[in-house]
Formats: structure tokens, C-alpha cells, sequence
């Protein structure tokens, strides 16, 4: 068989020749990935390499290293096995990872035109292996990963300013005011659920219940490039692979949707029920129980609006008056369930 020509993206020919002879393999047998951000990736037919991009990637690659040592720990969690970490200067100027190959196929591959029955068993299925690895105690984390904040926290300064005890009531009491404003400008009825004495009593005594859920081992960047299932009929999520970014922090983080692609956001008006749907079974599964079910469609919903009016989420030019209806559906079940 001739040999994968891109597998030199990763390793040049002598190093390729060494790596193939140290871990035994057969050199047309090995394919090169490079989805990664900062990572590359060799694969034969059982292992996954993983390989630090470049300096930047050193570090990224040892958390998920450490990751992978706790959750395979944990034998009911379905992430890749780490088989060895390998130091060999004549392979690569960095440490390297040799981890198990999981079986399925990722889930953007069958993403576009699934019904969506489909995407509500992987979302529910996803939800219950969040649970899973959020049971982890905590002092078994290792402190390199404790260390970690958000990998992005620019991009989430509302979210960060919200999950905080000390700025929450404020960041709320400025979300509503910038509703105000915008409702002001929109048809009455749009605001109708939201324009009440009580709206901003109700987010802040859900949200509060949100914020004071105890912190948990997280993954932090799920998306469908990320999610391995076993077929598109059945959705059994198989594997959660690149724990690059395992942090520790608040539940709420896992459910987060704009970390995915535009696949998902084609179904951005089933978002409320997916997420009561994904918030039942992860509070079922982790024994919690919460006086409101909304905190986790409130927190999103309030997110998406004030992203959707800097710029439109997944080019979608409706994504403000979808969230605020989104936005003002979980209101109302606040309400009712005040009732």
C-alpha cells in the first residue's frame, strides 16, 4: 500500500520512519488529521497521536492528557483511553499522546438534514453523559486543570459577569434596561410577557439558583465535531473527544450553543425545548433538585439576545426577535410555576 503523503505534515520522513518503528505500525496504515486548533493528529486503525501544533499547543495538550488519566478512571465515561505519553526527541521536540481510537462517527457528519427526532436523542443523550463526568469529585482534578479559567473570557464577559454572586443582580438589572430600550422600538405585543413590575424579581431569583449550583469537572467546548455516536439511527454517543479546554466551573457552561456550527442554530426555535428537555434529564441523572425548571433556557435566552443585537447569531437577521421569544416563553414559565 503506498504511504498517506500528508502524514509529512505532521512528522518529516525520518521521523515518520522512527515513530512508525517505536509504536509498531505500518506506515500506509497511518492517516494524518488536522482539525485540530492546536493539535495535530496521526491515526492508524485502533490509536489516535496527538501532537502539540506548535509551543502554544504544550500546554493545551497536557490538560487533555491530564483529563483523559481522570475520566478513564471513571470506566462508564465515554471518552478515549490514554494508552501512553511519549517523550522521543527523534520523533518530535514535544510530548506526545497515544490514545485509544473510539468507534462511531462524528456527529457533524450526519448533522445536516436529520430529522428532528434525531437531534433530541443526541442532545439528550448528551446531556446524560455530561453528568456523568460532572459527578467527579473535585479534589480528584488535578491542579494544572483547577488552574484554568474560561478559554475565552472576552467572548463571554455577560455569561462570566452573571454566574458571579457579586455582579449578577447588576448585570440583570442592565440586561432589562437594555430590553426596555429595544421593546420600546418593537410592536407592544413582543413585550407584552417581559414588560412587568415583576420580570426582573423572577430572573434573578431563577438565575440565582443557577449560580449557586455547585462547580463541576467540565469539558467547556462541546460542539458536533466533538460528539461521537455509534449510527445515525440510534445517536449512542460513543466518545466526547478534545478535553483541551477541561476547566473547573459552573454546569450551565456544558449547554452552551455557540460553541457549535450553523447546524445547530437551523433549529434555533426548538431551542427552549430542547433545553428544558436536556436540563430534566441532567438534574434527573445528578439527583438535583431546583424550584424553578427555566434557569438554564433564561441564562441562554438572555445571552442570545444581547449577542443577537451586536450582530445576528448564525446569520440569522430574526435571531433578536427569536431570542426574545424564547426569552419571553421561559418568563411566562417562571410565572407559572410561581403560581
Amino acid at each position: 500500500m503506498k504511504i498517506d503523503s500528508s502524514v509529512f505534515g505532521v512528522l518529516n520522513y525520518e521521523q515518520f520512519e522512527r515513530f512508525c518503528d517505536k509504536l509498531k505500525l505500518k506506515p500506509e496504515e497511518v492517516k494524518a488529521n488536522f482539525d485540530g486548533w492546536r493539535k495535530l493528529v496521526l491515526e492508524s486503525e485502533d490509536r489516535v497521536f496527538l501532537f502539540p501544533r506548535d509551543p502554544r499547543g504544550v500546554e493545551w495538550l497536557e490538560i487533555e492528557m491530564l483529563a483523559y488519566e481522570i475520566l478513564n478512571e471513571e470506566h462508564n465515561i465515554p471518552a478515549p483511553n490514554l494508552i501512553k505519553r511519549v517523550e522521543d526527541p527523534a520523533i518530535s521536540y514535544y510530548e506526545f499522546a497515544v490514545a485509544s481510537k473510539l468507534k462511531g462517527i462524528a456527529y457533524s457528519k450526519i448533522e445536516q438534514g436529520i430529522p428532528v427526532a434525531n437531534v433530541t436523542k443526541v442532545l439528550n443523550n448528551l446531556a446524560e453523559v455530561f453528568a456523568l463526568w460532572h459527578d467527579i469529585p473535585l479534589e480528584q482534578i488535578p491542579q494544572k486543570i483547577k488552574e484554568r479559567e474560561i478559554f475565552d473570557p472576552s467572548k463571554y464577559e455577560w455569561e462570566i459577569k452573571i454566574l458571579d454572586h457579586k455582579t449578577m443582580k447588576k448585570s440583570i438589572l442592565v440586561s432589562y434596561n437594555i430590553l426596555e430600550d429595544f421593546l420600546s422600538k418593537q410592536d407592544p405585543i413582543i413585550g407584552k410577557e417581559l414588560l412587568s413590575e415583576d420580570t426582573v424579581f423572577l430572573w434573578i431569583e431563577c438565575l440565582e439558583e443557577i449560580v449557586n449550583l455547585n462547580p463541576v469537572f467540565l469539558h467547556s467546548d462541546i460542539h458536533e465535531d466533538q460528539i461521537i455516536v455509534a449510527s445515525e439511527e440510534d445517536m449512542e454517543i460513543t466518545g466526547i473527544l478534545d478535553w483541551e479546554t477541561a476547566r473547573i466551573g459552573n454546569p450551565v457552561w456544558e449547554f452552551n450553543f455557540f460553541e457549535w456550527g450553523y447546524g445547530i442554530w437551523e433549529w434555533r426555535k426548538n431551542f427552549n425545548e430542547f433545553r428544558r428537555m436536556m436540563w430534566k434529564t441532567y438534574l434527573n441523572k445528578r439527583n438535583l433538585s431546583l424550584n424553578s425548571s427555566e434557569g438554564l433556557n433564561l441564562f441562554y435566552a438572555l445571552s442570545e439576545f444581547l449577542r443577537s443585537l451586536e450582530k445576528p447569531i448564525a446569520k440569522n437577521e430574526d435571531s433578536a426577535i427569536l431570542s426574545l421569544l424564547s426569552l419571553a416563553d421561559a418568563t411566562q414559565k417562571i410565572r407559572e410555576e410561581k403560581m
